[in-house]
C-alpha cells in the first residue's frame, strides 16, 4: 500500500489534537476509570489515527491503544440512561 503524503498525515494528526489533548487526563464515562493520553499516532498499515493512553487507577498501569474516531473510538458517544454522552471526558490538562 502506498502511503498518503506526509503533509496530509500531519494535518490529520493536528486535526485530532484539537479534539484529544496529549498529556491530559480523561475519565471513561461508563467505568469511571481515569487515563492519561500519551500520544496520538498513525497506524502504519491503515493510516488510522489511534489514541495511546495509560490507566491511572491501577499499579502497574496498562498502556492501551484505541481508535480515535468511528464506532467505539475515543471521540465516539455512548448511551447512558437514554442520553448520548462522550465516551471519554477530559477532567484535567
Amino acid at each position: 500500500m502506498a502511503h498518503t503524503e506526509r503533509k496530509i498525515l500531519l494535518k490529520k494528526l493536528e486535526d485530532a489534537k484539537t479534539k484529544v489533548e496529549v498529556g491530559a487526563t480523561y475519565q471513561h464515562t461508563k467505568s469511571g476509570g481515569k487515563y492519561i493520553v500519551i500520544a496520538l499516532v498513525i497506524r502504519e498499515d491503515t493510516e488510522e489515527i489511534r489514541v495511546i493512553y495509560q490507566e491511572l487507577n491501577h499499579e502497574p498501569p496498562i498502556t492501551w491503544d484505541r481508535s480515535f474516531d468511528g464506532e467505539g473510538g475515543w471521540i465516539d458517544f455512548v448511551e447512558i440512561d437514554g442520553k448520548r454522552v462522550p465516551r471519554y471526558t477530559k477532567i484535567s490538562s
